[in-house]
């Protein structure tokens, strides 16, 4: 592996931290459930596992993931099982009265007009109560999709990885520029390559946690980048740097780091933010004053406000 241009990284790993935005741990456990049953090979259970992450997602931005088969996921049976697991997870949310929705979930899919095996092959996984039960415990469908997928771990390239955290970037955002700020900074700045990956990577996830629909408080946002991010192996210099974008350097932020707390990229990343933000209701000059101010205040770096205000305009 070329450290310099690739990181270590693995597909369902990935996406199992976005399960919970996404909704979709469910539907990889019913999926991966069925697909056993139809004896699938390794890699197919891998790709399923990921596409079941994924499957409410246009399917343009699906094409971007870093499957190892690409054929799998045009495949009719393969598709059929992630269609029928998320149509019985849109239904039924197994959060509780797990014996009742039982019954209504199967007296659903015996109506389903779906292939006799396929439905036949959910009545059989469905004769366990622990599969039932364990569709109410996210530690239990965790255990039971990492001890039934083969360790597909591989080096990538940090180009790629961008490609997949730009889709759920702009999910949150759809009309963000901040990965355009990014390039031009990383350029001025002219970070080495896998310096400027990585914060173009953490430029895109930065705004993760807003995918949470709770009210606007940037406390619960923080928080819930830094968890979902903290979940993806070989992420942590791009979680230290996004979960820190709350942060001013006299210790009013989020988290009450300080000044010494927070490095040339992170004071970079928290200035780009605030740029970003003030950049959807004002123009350039209006956002470049308002940084000024926070600069004048103790809140942010001077001397980056001022590179914005050359570089950005």
């Amino acid at each position: 592996m070329d450290k310099k241009r690739q990181m270590v990284f693995n597909l369902n790993n990935f996406l199992l931290a976005f399960s919970e935005i996404l909704n979709s741990k469910k539907v990889a456990y019913i999926a991966l459930n069925l697909a056993l049953k139809y004896d699938f090979s390794s890699e197919k259970l891998s790709d399923l596992c990921s596409y079941s992450l994924i499957c409410d997602l246009k399917k343009d931005d699906i094409k971007e993931f870093d499957f190892l088969n690409s054929s799998h996921i045009e495949d009719k049976t393969f598709l059929d099982i992630v269609n029928l697991s998320s149509t019985i997870c849109k239904n039924f949310d197994f959060s509780d009265d797990i014996l009742n929705q039982k019954l209504s979930c199967l007296e659903f899919v015996k109506n389903l007009n779906i292939e006799d095996k396929l439905k036949e092959t959910f009545f059989d996984i469905s004769k366990k109560l622990s599969f039932w039960l364990d569709l109410q415990n996210d530690s239990e469908i965790l255990i039971f999709i990492y001890s039934n997928l083969a360790d597909f771990t591989k080096a990538l390239d940090f180009e790629d990885i961008l490609k997949m955290t730009t889709i759920f970037h702009k999910l949150q955002n759809p009309n963000s520029q901040i990965l355009k700020y990014s390039f031009t900074l990383a350029d001025y700045f002219n970070f080495e390559h896998k310096d400027k990956q990585i914060f173009l990577i953490a430029s895109s996830l930065y705004n993760i946690g807003k995918l949470y629909k709770y009210e606007s408080i940037e406390e619960i946002y923080s928080y819930h980048t830094k968890r979902v991010l903290n979940q993806i192996m070989g992420f942590n210099d791009i979680c230290s740097l996004c979960f820190k974008v709350e942060e001013n350097l006299d210790g009013t932020g989020v988290f009450g780091l300080v000044a010494k707390d927070l490095s040339f990229k992170d004071r970079l990343l928290i200035c780009l933010v605030k740029y970003n933000n003030l950049k959807e209701s004002n123009n350039h000059k209006e956002s470049i004053n308002i940084l000024k101010k926070e600069s004048k205040d103790g809140k942010i770096d001077k001397s980056i406000v001022e590179v914005f205000e050359e570089i950005l305009a």
